[in-house]
């Protein structure tokens, strides 16, 4: 929780989320194995049941809850949100969530609150672990009658999903799709399962003084190496990838195990307080990160105060606690068919009048606050999507796709090479009909500037294209011999760019031709990575110029619309401004050298 409230003393708090792997990976195992030495057989059916009956109704009441919120606080989220819900309740949302590139460790600093739900990705991997471990160690139990073969192989799936991880990750670039993947990071799991097949929960409760002493020495140790690492670690740092998660996931073993028995480290991690909380973490775990993003919507961009930190910690352990005492206990002790026909009762008992005497309003209080909530949410999936678009930015759109076609199809000089004429103490002059530009919505958003600034200038732009498509674009233009001398890509709003693609563009344009490279602005996980790509092909020369849009309009973002990315008509100027100044330094440079340099700007 501290972590995602953004305690700079925390950078490696997200590591609790490894703890909470090894944890469930030896509980879940020593409950499997226990039970197949206890009947000769794995019950799959009874497991599942089980699991289902802990973890299903608190998710669901959550669910519900948090889209009723939504829908009233962030209806602009709607869209996003049905897509969320899907991948909650199928627990798939680490996938949806590496698909549609939510980046983890970017969620608070981006312009917009994060998404209510964004914190299934581990719950997803955990119940997919649950669906797949029960039959892997069905495996290994029925086919290796070793209990060291058993650690073994399970050991080397640890290794294996490390060194997957160790291969997909890219550093300098967002860990998020390795950090979600359930092939990734599945190693913090396994070794959980390998301390339970190593020391079972009712061997680590009858260790003898001697071990027990060694067993709190690792204990201690562990917690040790925990709190170094996440006071050292961050999210960003390659050395985490998988580095620093096993030493992360050992450390927590070692604490796990000396827990699970009867030393010190026992003792302490048994105190009522820490009980209370562990009973109900589960629960917190489902309500911190809905009311930390809800909370963030409300207040709006600015700094948070501690106060704020403090009401939403509060409110989260409030939230658990009721889901414990109202959903999760009585479900637990009675069954979800039981509980659900007590609460039927209740509330029928609640019309007579000497039962309201006796209960007073509370059912009713109760019951007519679910229904709103369950209506509200409801109305906010099943209603028409409203267009979060401001209005001018679709007239601008529509104007600049105009515009761009319209460019496509007006007769143009032959692409020749662009001359540069010596005009002391001047920057060259560029010719619009000597360009041409290939990009994304930014672009479609500026093109009545561009054409403004370079009349005359082919413009090639597209909602949502990625540089892949836009490589292709150049391409077909290369072929057919219609590309001109100065080659504008204003591409990445919409996905990664790499150095790859940046080489086959540069091939593509061929060696004499000039490339502007315009940068990103915006709130996409990917826009660092993105620029620092675009950067390095422009310091490497070669006729490559940088267009830095990102410096132009973070010196004031007020010229951008309120999605924080496309610019407003006056941002659109400075964006064609920006990308004619550096296709005239392209063309500066290739001025004789008898020629002045003109000076910066």
């Amino acid at each position: 929780m501290g972590f995602h409230e953004g305690a700079s003393e925390l950078s490696g708090g997200f590591l609790g989320v490894d703890i909470f792997f090894v944890l469930s990976g030896f509980l879940i195992t020593d409950l499997l194995v226990t039970r197949y030495d206890t009947l000769g057989r794995l019950d799959l059916r009874d497991f599942w049941t089980r699991r289902a009956r802990r973890l299903l109704p608190p998710l669901a009441v959550m669910l519900v809850v948090v889209t009723a919120a939504a829908s009233v606080i962030e209806p602009d989220q709607e869209a996003s949100l049905r897509s969320a819900l899907l991948a909650a309740v199928t627990y798939t949302s680490n996938w949806y969530q590496i698909l549609h590139h939510v980046s983890y460790f970017d969620a608070f600093s981006q312009l917009t609150a994060p998404a209510p739900l964004d914190h299934l990705w581990s719950l997803a991997i955990e119940e997919q672990f649950y669906l797949l471990w029960p039959l892997l160690l069905w495996f290994l139990l029925f086919r290796l009658n070793g209990r060291r073969s058993r650690i073994t192989v399970t050991l080397l799936a640890a290794a294996a999903s490390a060194l997957v991880m160790a291969l997909q990750y890219t550093p300098g670039g967002d860990p998020s799709g390795v950090y979600y993947g359930t092939d990734t990071h599945a190693s913090a799991l396994l070794i959980g399962a390998a301390l339970a097949l190593a020391y079972p929960l009712a061997s680590l409760t009858s260790l003898p003084a001697a071990q027990t002493k060694r067993l709190d020495a690792a204990g201690v140790a562990g917690l040790a190496v925990l709190a170094w690492a996440i006071g050292h670690f961050s999210g960003n740092d390659p050395a985490v990838y998988p580095v620093g998660l096993i030493v992360a996931a050992l450390a927590a073993a070692c604490l796990v195990a000396a827990a699970a028995g009867n030393g010190v480290i026992a003792v302490i991690t048994s105190v009522p307080p820490l009980r209370w909380i562990g009973v109900r973490s589960y629960g917190m775990y489902l309500w911190h990160w809905p009311v930390i993003a809800l909370a963030a919507a409300l207040a709006g961009s600015g700094p948070t105060s501690a106060w704020v930190w403090v009401i939403e910690t509060a409110v989260t352990i409030a939230l658990a606690a009721a889901s414990w005492r109202f959903i999760e206990t009585p479900i637990l002790q009675n069954g979800l068919r039981t509980t659900i026909r007590r609460w039927r009762q209740q509330l029928a008992d609640v019309r007579t009048r000497s039962a309201w005497r006796r209960r007073g309003t509370v059912p009713v209080t109760v019951a007519a606050v679910t229904v709103i909530t369950v209506v509200v949410a409801v109305f906010g999936v099943v209603r028409p999507p409203q267009s979060a678009t401001p209005a001018g930015l679709l007239r601008q759109v529509a104007e600049g796709q105009r515009i761009s076609t319209a460019s496509q199809s007006a007769r143009s000089s032959h692409p020749a090479a662009a001359s540069a004429a010596c005009r002391p103490g001047k920057m060259p002059e560029v010719a619009g009909d000597q360009v041409t530009a290939v990009g994304d919505s930014i672009m479609v958003a500026s093109a009545a500037a561009l054409a403004a600034t370079m009349p005359g200038i082919y413009i090639n732009a597209q909602v949502g294209r990625q540089m892949q498509s836009g490589l292709a674009v150049i391409q077909g233009l290369a072929a057919a011999g219609t590309l001109r001398h100065i080659v504008i890509i204003g591409l990445g709003t919409n996905g990664d760019v790499t150095a790859s693609q940046i080489r086959q563009l540069r091939q593509a344009i061929g060696p004499s031709r000039d490339l502007v490279l315009v940068n990103t602005f915006g709130p996409m996980p990917w826009e660092r990575e993105d620029n620092t790509v675009l950067d390095a092909a422009a310091r490497q020369g070669g006729h490559t110029e940088l267009a830095n849009w990102n410096q132009a309009i973070a010196a004031d973002p007020s010229l951008l619309w309120p999605d924080g990315i496309h610019p407003q008509p006056s941002g659109a100027k400075l964006y064609a401004r920006v990308v004619l100044a550096a296709a005239q330094a392209g063309l500066s440079r290739a001025q004789p050298s008898s020629c002045p340099r003109p000076k910066a700007q």
